[in-house]
């Protein structure tokens, strides 16, 4: 019994990596710098598969409580309980992937419209004719100073 509880409770503990390691939004409706808050939905999808996995196995057993499935003679919990406890597994990997989920779309979404995050855009593309023409193409000032530089 003591090993079943303390797998469904390591369980239970591994569970909520979104809660654990997603930095959300600050309050407020605002535009946000890069690298305010989480945008990577690495944390949610292992939650929710997570929470497919768990759901799929309450259902397994599930089944075997409405069939009436004779329990092995060495089981230490009942169906009914391991329905219970594996539903409540499920419960709280849903609940943490939906809450990653939503923080994550949301600081993307603050991201992107931040002046900021297009300020850095803009100087990571840098076309070279529009930032800085140079002085010294089809200029008489650029000629003179390539006529000098040559001297």
């Amino acid at each position: 019994m003591r090993r079943i509880c303390g797998v469904f409770g390591s369980v239970l503990f591994l569970s909520g990596c979104s809660l654990a390691f997603i930095n959300g939004p600050p309050p407020g409706d605002g535009p946000l710098p890069r690298g305010t808050c989480s945008t990577s939905a690495l944390a949610p999808v292992l939650d929710a598969s997570g929470a497919a996995f768990w759901g799929f196995m309450s259902g397994w057993i599930l089944v075997d409580v409405v069939n009436d499935e004779p329990q092995p003679a060495n089981s230490y919990v009942t169906n009914e309980a391991a329905t219970v406890m594996s539903l409540l597994i499920t419960g709280a990997y849903t609940y943490s992937a939906v809450r990653g989920f939503k923080s994550t779309s949301e600081c993307r979404r603050r991201q992107s419209m931040s002046e900021q995050a297009i300020a850095d855009y803009l100087r990571s593309v840098r076309l070279p004719a529009l930032v800085d023409p140079p002085a010294s193409e089809g200029s008489a000032a650029g000629l003179d100073m390539h006529k000098a530089r040559r001297r």
